[in-house]
C-alpha cells in the first residue's frame, strides 16, 4: 500500500491496553478507552517486543521504509529509563525513536491503573534523561487543556462562577512546556497541533501560544505534529482565518512541522488517505514545495538523525551488532 503513496512510516504499538473487567462491562470486551469505565493497564515489555519482532520479520527493503518506535513503558516508574536502555541493547539496529508517549489525554490518562502519570513526577525526568542520552526523537501527547473547559467558558453562569469572569488559560500548557524545557537533548514532536483532541479544541490564542514557543530558543528542540486530522482538523481549519494563521505559522517555521496520519494499522488506502485529504485547505495555501517539506522532508531529517544517534549509542554501550 505504501508503494507510490507513502515514503516512510513510523511503526508504533500502543503503550497500554484496556482491561476487560466483567464487573464493569459484563461480557462486552472493550477495545477502545472511550468504551468503558474500566482501567487502562501498561503493557510494559511485551508490546515493544512484538513491534521489534514484526519489524525484524520484514525483508530489508521494507525495513528501510519503517521507523519502529518504543512506547510500552510506565511513565510512573523511574526504572523505565533502564528498561529503555535494555530494550535498545536487546534489539540493536531496530529503534528509530520513542512514542507515542501519553501524558494527559482526555478520558484516557485518568483511567491508568494506579492513577495518571503526573507532569510533576521525577520519574518523567528519569525516562527522558535516558532518551536524551541517546539523542533520540520522542513523539509526545499531552492535551493542552481539560476536555470541555472551553465549552464550559461559553456558559454565562459557569464563566462567572468558575472563571471569576476572566478568561481561562489552557490548563496543562505551561506545565508541559516546563517539562519540555527540562529535556533539550530530546527532539520532541508535540502531537496533534500542540495537544488537541476530542473535546480539546484550540483557544483563540492557540496560534499565539504556538508562535511564542516556536520562536523561543529554549524550545528549539520542539516540533509540531499535524496528525489525527479526522479529529483535530475541524478545530484548526474551521475558518478561513484559521487556515491562514496555520499556514502563516508553517511559513514562519517551515522546519518545525511534520504531517502524520495517526491511522491505526489498516489495508484500506482510501481510509488512510482521508487523514491527508482533510488538510487540503492547508496544502492549497502552502503550495506543493512547502507541503512536501511538511509531509516528507522534515520527517526524514528528524528520524534519520535520531536513528544515527541511537546507533552511535548502541556502539558506545556494547550492544551486539545484528
Amino acid at each position: 500500500m505504501m508503494d507510490g503513496n507513502v515514503c516512510r512510516a513510523v511503526m508504533m504499538g500502543l503503550a497500554v491496553t484496556i482491561a476487560h473487567d466483567p464487573v464493569i462491562d459484563g461480557k462486552f470486551a472493550p477495545v477502545y478507552y472511550t468504551q468503558t469505565d474500566g482501567q487502562v493497564l501498561y503493557y510494559n515489555a511485551i508490546q515493544d517486543v512484538l513491534v521489534a519482532h514484526k519489524y525484524l520479520a520484514l525483508p530489508e527493503k521494507d525495513r528501510a521504509r519503517l521507523d519502529p518506535l518504543m512506547s510500552a513503558f510506565n511513565l510512573k516508574d523511574s526504572r523505565a529509563g533502564e528498561y529503555i536502555k535494555l530494550m535498545v541493547r536487546l534489539y540493536p539496529g531496530v529503534w528509530s525513536g520513542f512514542g507515542e508517549i501519553h501524558f494527559k489525554k482526555q478520558e484516557f490518562s485518568e483511567k491508568v491503573s494506579g492513577g495518571p502519570p503526573s507532569l510533576y513526577s521525577a520519574s518523567l525526568d528519569d525516562v527522558f534523561d535516558a532518551i536524551g542520552e541517546m539523542g533520540a526523537v520522542a513523539v509526545v501527547h499531552c492535551d493542552h487543556d481539560t476536555p470541555g473547559n472551553l465549552d464550559l467558558f461559553k456558559d454565562p453562569f459557569a464563566r462567572a462562577q468558575y472563571f471569576g469572569g476572566g478568561t481561562p488559560k489552557p490548563q496543562y500548557l505551561e506545565a508541559f512546556q516546563a517539562f519540555l524545557n527540562r529535556h533539550p537533548n530530546v527532539t520532541m514532536i508535540w502531537a496533534h497541533f500542540m495537544g488537541n483532541g476530542r473535546g480539546v479544541r484550540p483557544y483563540p490564542e492557540h496560534w499565539q501560544y504556538m508562535d511564542a514557543m516556536l520562536g523561543d530558543p529554549a524550545f528549539r528542540h520542539v516540533s509540531i505534529d499535524l496528525s489525527w486530522g479526522s479529529v483535530i482538523a475541524a478545530g484548526v481549519l474551521d475558518t478561513p482565518e484559521h487556515v491562514k494563521m496555520t499556514a502563516d505559522l508553517i511559513r514562519k517555521y517551515p522546519d518545525r512541522f511534520l504531517f502524520g496520519s495517526d491511522q491505526a494499522a489498516t489495508q484500506d488506502w482510501v481510509l488512510l488517505k482521508k487523514s491527508y485529504d482533510v488538510w487540503d485547505p492547508l496544502w492549497r495555501q502552502l503550495g506543493p514545495e512547502l507541503t512536501r517539506k511538511i509531509c516528507k522532508e522534515n520527517y526524514a531529517r528528524v528520524f534519520d538523525q535520531s536513528k544515527k544517534n541511537i546507533r552511535a549509542w548502541e556502539a558506545k554501550n556494547g550492544a551486539p551488532v545484528r
